[in-house]
């Protein structure tokens, strides 16, 4: 969090609603953090928000998929509390309760109530549960919409670029008031992935149609991998990791000139695989290769070239857990590394980013073992040779430039 000293801990908070009444779950002596007061059904993050959310219900409140229809998604909301010294980016959620559906709590919750908005503040509840209650209520949205919505969320085979591109279709449907709450749902739809805010922002300071934002970032994506590919120029063989639009781009574009590259396949889904087919059936000759030999292979390399999912406000590049390794081995070894970044993933000014996590069973199933599946980490942006955009190489100007555009369209109530 901006100004903060304290790292803060990623958490989700699903709120439940029937006939206007909000469900709140006072915590029993047993809860590790804030015990005995009032909460909404809550959770560490240990995959994405919306799939947290739901597991957390499933397990509180015995509330499966067939009980809920989700009917809010808020900006991700920093919570600090000095008296215990914690800080909490809180992601906060809103589901309808299907009539008839019965709440079943487990040893967490002492006492349930079902309560009126006015009435919150009234109970003794954990920090920023009003503020975050008040970023998904009233409850809004057709099926259709939140269908859409939390299947942009919970992608994990496209890129960044496309997954926002779906959603900000969707979001470009809307009208009035809609619109604007939209706007703020889609921008916390992926953590770590800042094209989602970025987006968001332009769009609510802009008046021109959504479609042609879309038009303009393929234009983007297009012009940025030009100048990546130009950045190649001389290169024998390349290494990448995982898989991204830009880079594949990019890598067609040297087709002439490249002798091999070298395409990780990120574990646990093998991301990078698919890319290695659509090179090699271009025409390219291409090594696939574990993404734990990265540091083995770079220095036998001519360059390293990756993507990227977002800027951060701290000048960090996000992208798949492992680029952050790539790009140390080729410092190390004195091997270029270059990344290829649109300017629509550079987060907003003070926009609380978060590194997102996936499912965890996708890692390992293993009795008495915990899984920790990491999706993404962070670089930063002094470790590349330089970071390739539409409009050139990345600077810090233009990263001022770019968020002075974005405050115009604040996403943050």
């Amino acid at each position: 969090m901006i100004g903060s000293s304290l790292e803060a801990t990623p958490v989700v908070t699903a709120f439940l609603y029937r006939r206007g009444k909000v469900l709140l779950l006072r915590r029993s002596a047993r809860f590790g953090t804030y015990p005995g007061r009032w909460a909404g059904v809550s959770g560490y993050m240990e995959r994405a928000p919306i799939g947290q959310a739901r597991c957390e219900l499933a397990e509180e409140v015995g509330a499966g998929s067939g009980d809920l229809s989700l009917r809010g998604i808020g900006t991700p909301l920093g919570v600090e509390d000095r008296e215990v010294e914690r800080a909490w980016l809180v992601f906060t959620f809103l589901f309808r309760l299907r009539e008839g559906a019965r709440i079943r709590t487990d040893w967490e919750t002492a006492e349930t109530a079902w309560v009126r908005l006015a009435a919150v503040g009234e109970r003794e509840t954990v920090p920023g549960l009003r503020a975050g209650l008040a970023r998904v209520w009233p409850p809004w949205g057709s099926d259709a919409f939140w269908r859409e919505m939390e299947d942009v969320a919970t992608d994990t085979v496209a890129g960044a670029t496309d997954l926002a591109l779906r959603g900000l279709r969707a979001v470009g449907r809307l009208r009035g008031e809609a619109r604007v709450r939209g706007l703020r749902a889609f921008a916390a739809l992926r953590p770590s992935m800042g094209i989602f805010p970025h987006l968001a922002a332009r769009a609510a300071a802009e008046s021109r149609p959504i479609g042609s934002l879309a038009r303009e970032v393929e234009t983007a994506t297009v012009e940025s991998a030009r100048r990546a590919g130009g950045a190649l120029r001389g290169c024998g063989r390349v290494l990448t990791h995982s898989a991204s639009r830009s880079c594949r781009e990019a890598l067609l574009l040297c087709k002439g000139s490249l002798e091999e590259v070298m395409v990780t396949e990120s574990r646990p889904k093998r991301e990078g695989v698919v890319l290695a087919r659509e090179l090699a059936r271009a025409g390219l000759r291409v090594t696939v290769i574990g993404d734990a030999a990265m540091g083995l292979l770079v220095p036998r390399c001519d360059a390293v070239l990756v993507g990227a999912d977002g800027i951060t406000d701290g000048d960090m590049l996000v992208n798949k857990v492992g680029t952050r390794l790539a790009a140390l081995a080729a410092r190390e070894a004195g091997v270029p590394c270059y990344a290829v970044a649109q300017t629509h993933k550079i987060c907003p000014r003070g926009w609380p980013a978060g590194l997102a996590r996936q499912e965890p069973s996708d890692l390992a199933r293993a009795r008495g073992v915990r899984a920790a599946n990491v999706a993404f980490d962070a670089t930063p942006l002094s470790w590349f040779t330089a970071v390739a955009t539409e409009r050139g190489r990345l600077t810090a100007g233009m990263l001022r430039r770019v968020r002075r555009e974005l405050a115009k369209g604040s996403l943050l109530p």
